[in-house]
């Protein structure tokens, strides 16, 4: 059969039944959207979890009768712990100066003098960033009798370690549901439009046309209802997290936006969807007829 004949035909189906390609077009450009929110929080969910655990670390304070070299000992000590990334020393002039920093206000406005203790800040391999692993590190730094105090952010873990397995759950199941209700709903919908057309199949059947000859011209549109869907989805979904983006990003965490590789991907995805709806649609449809 010659080219120029389904793509007459496909012209004419989509001229014949406007309303329904629009409705088709919109419920993949919803599917695909949909999809292209949830992977964005997806990705940005894990990387704040990463942010938080990368920011754990152990705040060991020294008593302030430790010698200079004393504490190049402890460090050398502590650096040879399972676990300990890197070690850094913080003095009480450092200190007061982080207190400003932070606060907004000397430490010396306050008090007539420096009350923060010399410290250690212990770094430690994300894969020693549990409170089970720290709890042993802990208790061996406790054995210095340099070493006042330790501190850890235990709350941050128990909310990395209390939500990471939650979420990686429920980001499966979101997908899953997400992709058949996906599916369902454009194949559905491809369906009724194809329903909607069955005075005209039956036509070409009575004149002696061949499944694929029917079948093509409703691929071909299926294929652009999907490029149309998912390249609107797109353009949607780059101006909804592009004002997200510039409302929520900070300093602290920088809200990522899919990059060009994602955004072609989805364009793919929502131009499988409508070909594919279509093709299953039509073929079950010649199949009942």
């Amino acid at each position: 059969m010659n080219p120029s004949y389904y793509f007459t035909e496909f012209m004419r189906y989509l001229k014949t039944a406007k309303s329904a390609v629009i409705s088709s077009t919109i419920v993949i450009a919803l599917a695909v959207l949909l999809l292209g929110i949830y992977l964005t929080i997806s990705i940005n969910s894990v990387k704040l979890l990463k942010l938080i655990r990368d920011k754990v670390e152990i705040d060991a304070y020294l008593h302030d009768s430790i010698q200079p070299g004393d504490v190049s000992k402890l460090t050398t000590s502590i650096k040879t712990i399972g676990g300990v990334k890197n070690v850094t020393f913080v003095s009480k002039e450092e200190a007061a100066k982080i207190f400003a920093q932070e606060f907004g206000q000397d430490i010396l406005e306050v008090f007539d003098y420096n009350p923060l203790p010399s410290s250690l800040k212990i770094n430690l391999y994300d894969e020693y960033k549990t409170i089970e692993r720290i709890e042993k590190i802990k208790q061996e730094l406790q054995k210095n009798p340099e070493i006042a105090d330790i501190v850890y952010a235990q709350k941050n873990l128990e909310i990395i370690e209390r939500n990471s397995q939650s979420l990686v759950f429920l980001n499966l199941s979101l997908l899953i549901i997400i992709t058949f209700s996906s599916v369902f709903l454009i194949g559905n919908t491809i369906r009724l439009m194809i329903v909607a057309k069955k005075d005209t199949i039956e036509i070409m059947k009575l004149i002696g046309a061949t499944k694929e000859t029917i079948r093509t011209p409703f691929i071909m549109e299926g294929f652009f209802q999907g490029l149309v869907g998912s390249l609107l989805a797109v353009i949607l979904l780059q101006i909804f997290l592009g004002y997200f983006y510039a409302t929520y990003t900070n300093n602290d965490f920088n809200f990522s936006i899919m990059d060009t590789k994602f955004l072609i991907l989805l364009v793919i995805f929502g131009t499988i969807l409508g070909t594919l709806g279509s093709a299953i649609s039509i073929r079950r449809f010649l199949k009942i007829a």
